[in-house]
């Protein structure tokens, strides 16, 4: 692990000088008031390890924030805990709905097919996600948020390498409860949501939430003067709690989703000082300043004014619009029964996924690189689980079924443009997948103080694929063929508890993500050839404490080792993309976090994490002539160093309420966007701030708060991908925004 840059100690002393002045601005205007009711420093319980936990007394780099935390500190959409995590990004290459991908650690899908899937995995409610595409729209009425960081290659479902995100519902309550919020704010954003909870009869309770998303989209299309990346969300939940015994009570969960948008605008780069042959390259500022134009074809110009970009302005000129829709449907059943010694969990679930997505690469009036893709996805998951503890012990044990059919269509618009230049594509996948998995885990007291962790984890997984494509700008493929893999996976640990208040712990895992294959612009034979499975190991320490009965204190660090790191590199439009095991990956870290309450009416939340990531590979890539590796590249999305900080002050009213004044801010040092480390897809460092004051009356049943989101109106990219060697494209983080948002609750 490498120390942090000149650059980086310049943002801490920064942030160091500011800090007493906010400190100080707080006590001048302190008034004695109870902040409970509002503070969001709050015991978090937690399922990290298949059952109820505080926080601090799991041995794993977990990051929780309740619902009310989340609903207090302004989170709208599920992955804005992002900026509040250590070594957590998150990117969306054609938004968020559609294709969310999250980096923990540096560890990310490095691919934009549907037929993969993320070594960090999403669970909703203990049901994993195969295709995180419309989760998100789900995301609302929480209980709380879970993000484990490292590999999870005992408990969970899906063995992963990079970590997961489990986010976990509210369920129905005892008593008659309700909730409604609306938000209203730039691009005439309508946020309405809403929640009833209750009994039904003396052994049933029933839970409705839903939630609407609408707004005009922050980007306009200069060649049709249309709105792009507009929202019209829906997503809706109705559970039912049944108590079919005193020791036994059984969950039943319906949900589903809707959303019809137009997509992400790219900005459009050209290479080249001109668009003559033999041309000169421009300088990296320039390329992503938009002043640069490419030999492939003539790029419009139009998103560049006054040598810069313009993100809310985006050229397009695709063929039938730009149109994305999702629509979800899942269901669950989770029986618990508690018996003498143990407990048993069964937890069945099925969900579906539409979509179809609608994309411009090159931005021309012409087309020349427009897609379309198409999912058609059902997924069956099926876990057992026994908990029980003796003693010494605690255990648990279970088994795990994942059946997963996928059919994907790819296809470039036919125009009488395509025609001409012989470029029409078209190509249909079928991917069927089926793995099951046995578990357990041990906790043994060695004594008082010291705790032995061992867990292990049996995978089987197998894949069918097949693939028909043509006619094709490349050659027309017929292929079918199978993948079958196993591993034995777990973790090893010791946890010491010298006081009440600290766990110090160090362990050894390892992880798995099996192979696959490439769902789209497979132009060979060699491209439809599967991946193997990628492995990590991963060693860790880490600490937990609480200082002066009031500072928590967590931390961990950490070095890991991927052999087989899964990636797809996209060599050019001719030469289509090639999905493999690129090579061995180390990376090298360390994060903590803190939770301050400086007074009784102002608090402090921080995190930092460092991270350096190294490709060990030995491939050569063939682009245009030219050969590359990546062996000495960095992983995308993986910068060396993030710090967040998040304040809270509150001051009564007396009997008229309370004001809450939050500030937020999030910071990180310059990274690639792409695995082949394009130096045009550096993104230099950045920071996002926020800021809201809000309104609380005496009872805290009403509430308004004002917000604004980006408050420096930063421009920055969170993906980027070459297509050729004189041109690409970027996708822009959104700009700033505010906006007022009104709560009841009964």
């Amino acid at each position: 692990m490498t120390s942090p840059t000149v650059s980086q100690f310049a943002h801490l002393r920064t942030l160091k000088k500011r800090l007493p002045l906010l400190i100080a601005l707080a006590g001048a205007v302190a008034v004695p008031v109870q902040a409970d009711q509002q503070s969001v420093l709050e015991e978090v319980t937690v399922t990290a390890q298949k059952r109820q936990q505080s926080l601090q007394d799991v041995s794993v780099a977990v990051s929780a924030f309740s619902g009310d935390a989340i609903e207090k500190m302004g989170f709208e959409e599920g992955l804005d805990i992002t900026q509040q995590v250590p070594n957590m990004n998150f990117f969306a290459i054609f938004g968020e709905a559609s294709s969310p991908s999250v980096s923990l650690r540096g560890i990310s899908l490095v691919n934009f097919s549907d037929s993969w899937e993320s070594p960090v995995s999403i669970y909703v409610d203990d049901v994993y996600r195969g295709n995180p595409a419309g989760s998100a729209i789900q995301l609302f009425d929480l209980e709380r948020v879970e993000v484990l960081r490292g590999p999870q290659g005992t408990l969970y479902g899906r063995n992963t390498t990079g970590g997961l995100v489990h986010y976990v519902s509210r369920k129905p309550t005892e008593d008659f409860a309700a909730s409604a919020s609306a938000s209203f704010g730039s691009y005439a954003e309508r946020i309405v949501e809403g929640m009833v909870s209750g009994p039904l009869s003396e052994s049933v309770r029933g839970r409705v939430a839903v939630k609407s998303t609408q707004n005009d989209g922050w980007q306009t299309n200069t060649v049709t003067d249309e709105k792009l990346n507009d929202t019209d969300n829906f997503g809706y939940r109705a559970q039912l709690d049944f108590d079919l015994t005193d020791n036994g009570g059984l969950l039943l969960n319906v949900h589903g989703s809707s959303a019809d948008q137009q997509s992400v605008g790219f900005a459009h780069m050209g290479y080249l000082e001109s668009s003559e042959a033999g041309a000169a390259t421009c300088s990296i500022p320039r390329i992503q300043a938009g002043q640069c134009t490419s030999a492939s074809f003539a790029m419009t110009g139009a998103e560049a004014v006054n040598g810069h970009y313009d993100p809310e302005h985006v050229a397009s000129g695709a063929a039938g619009g730009l149109g994305t829709t999702i629509d979800t449907f899942g269901s669950s059943a989770t029986l618990n029964w508690d018996f003498d010694s143990f407990s048993l969990t069964s937890i069945t679930a099925y969900e579906e996924l539409d979509k179809f997505l609608q994309d411009d690469g090159d931005g021309t009036a012409v087309v020349y690189f427009d897609e379309q893709y198409a999912v058609d996805a059902e997924q069956y998951t099926q876990e057992l689980r026994l908990n029980g503890s003796g003693e010494n012990t605690t255990w648990v044990t279970g088994f795990y079924y994942y059946k997963d059919d996928r059919g994907l269509v790819t296809e470039s618009p036919t125009t009488a443009d395509w025609d001409a230049l012989g470029l029409w594509h078209r190509e249909w996948v079928a991917l069927d997948t089926e793995s099951w998995a046995l578990f357990g885990q041990v906790e043994y007291d060695l004594n008082p103080e010291l705790t032995l962790v061992s867990g292990l984890r049996y995978t089987d997984e197998n894949r069918d694929f097949a693939q028909i494509s043509g006619p094709s700008f490349y050659e027309p493929l017929t292929v079918s063929d199978d993948l079958s893999e196993s591993a034995t996976t777990g973790r090893l640990g010791l946890d010491w508890r010298p006081d009440e208040v600290t766990l110090a712990y160090a362990s050894l895992s390892t992880g798995f993500k099996s192979g696959g294959f490439s769902g789209s612009y497979n132009a060979s034979l060699q491209a439809t050839r599967p991946v193997r499975s990628e492995d990590i190991t991963n060693f860790e320490l880490g600490i937990k404490t609480t200082l002066a009965d009031r500072f928590r204190v967590n931390a961990a660090a950490f070095n890991y080792t991927i052999e087989g790191y899964q990636a797809q590199v996209f060599l050019t439009v001719a030469d289509g993309s090639v999905i493999t095991n690129a090579g061995d990956v180390t990376g090298t870290g360390a994060e903590i976090e803190v939770t301050a309450p400086i007074t009784d009416n102002f608090e402090m939340i921080g995190g930092a994490g460092w991270l350096t990531t190294e490709f060990d590979s030995d491939q050569i890539f063939h682009v245009a002539g030219d050969n590359y590796t990546l062996d000495g590249n960095e992983l995308p999305s993986a910068p060396e160093f993030t710090y967040n900080l998040m304040a809270r002050y509150y001051m009564s009213l007396g009997g008229n309420g309370e004001l809450v004044f939050q500030g937020d801010y999030a910071w990180q040092a310059e990274h690639f966007l792409q695995i082949e480390n394009d130096p045009y897809s550096r993104q230099d460092a950045y920071g996002l701030a926020n800021a809201s004051v809000s309104w609380h009356s005496p009872s805290d049943r009403y509430s308004i708060e004002g917000f604004v989101k980006n408050l420096t109106d930063e421009q920055y990219f969170t993906y980027q991908n070459t297509l050729g060697s004189d041109w690409g494209y970027g996708v822009w983080g959104q700009p700033r925004t505010a906006g007022m948002r009104l709560n009841w609750k009964l």
